[in-house]
């Protein structure tokens, strides 16, 4: 364990020259993920897939060329092996995690005060549709390490305000209730547990990465159990 985190904090060091390649690939609109950002996910949600260029392209919604170029970078930094022709495939799952780690940016939070209880709230949140826990509450619900009462919810754009008028009122000041507004891309790989929406692991992962705080170590471990990062 002590190894793994000692590569990780190495290879996050690293990471912020290399990282500094996809700046060129990144949407000047805060409301749009990067073309990294979107094959990143597609590679690690789909890890065993052999990829074709045209599909990451038709998948991610960039243009082929702007898939090339982020192909070829990643192929550079050793993420990808091209086995075939026009085939890629991920070699390097946790250099990837890192990589987007250091680009992701979480979306502005919208912060909701309620009174339900926990009971109430995942309830409520089991049946609503456009949603997905992340963070703390998602990595709690997967493998039950570090307890948490907060809830880390992205909300698909367009559904902010039913969502909150839904789970209590909105406040200007940090809650126990977070939503994250995202387009449909956050959710791709979005599963059941316990009856409840939760992002994919890779993207719990990264969202736990770039929180801060204890986030690195319950991604960390979200990592392991899940068998997403290997020792």
């Amino acid at each position: 364990m002590a190894l793994l985190i000692g590569t990780v904090n190495a290879l996050l060091m690293k990471c912020l020259h290399i990282s500094k390649c996809y700046i060129y690939y990144a949407d000047n609109s805060a409301s749009m993920e990067s073309a990294f950002e979107k094959i990143a996910r597609l590679l690690l949600t789909e890890s065993k897939k052999e990829w074709t260029g045209v599909e990451l392209s038709v998948r991610s919604g960039y243009s082929r060329g702007m898939v090339s170029r982020v192909l070829k970078q990643l192929e550079k930094d050793v993420v990808v092996a091209k086995p075939y022709k026009n085939r890629f495939v991920l070699i390097e799952p946790i250099r990837l995690l890192v990589l987007w780690s250091c680009r992701r940016r979480l979306p502005e939070p919208i912060y909701i005060e309620s009174r339900r209880s926990e009971a109430d709230l995942d309830r409520i949140i089991s049946e609503t549709k456009g949603i997905a826990l992340t963070q703390f509450r998602g990595a709690w619900l997967r493998n039950h390490y570090m307890r948490t009462t907060s809830y880390e919810l992205y909300v698909m754009n367009g559904r902010e305000s039913a969502v909150a008028r839904a789970l209590g009122k909105r406040s200007d000041m940090p809650q126990r209730i977070s939503l994250l507004p995202a387009d449909a891309g956050v959710f791709l790989g979005s599963e059941r547990v316990e009856h409840m929406p939760v992002v994919s692991v890779p993207q719990n992962f990264v969202d736990l990465m770039c929180t801060g705080g204890s986030g690195p170590r319950v991604a960390l471990h979200l990592g392991i159990s899940s068998g997403l990062v290997e020792m």
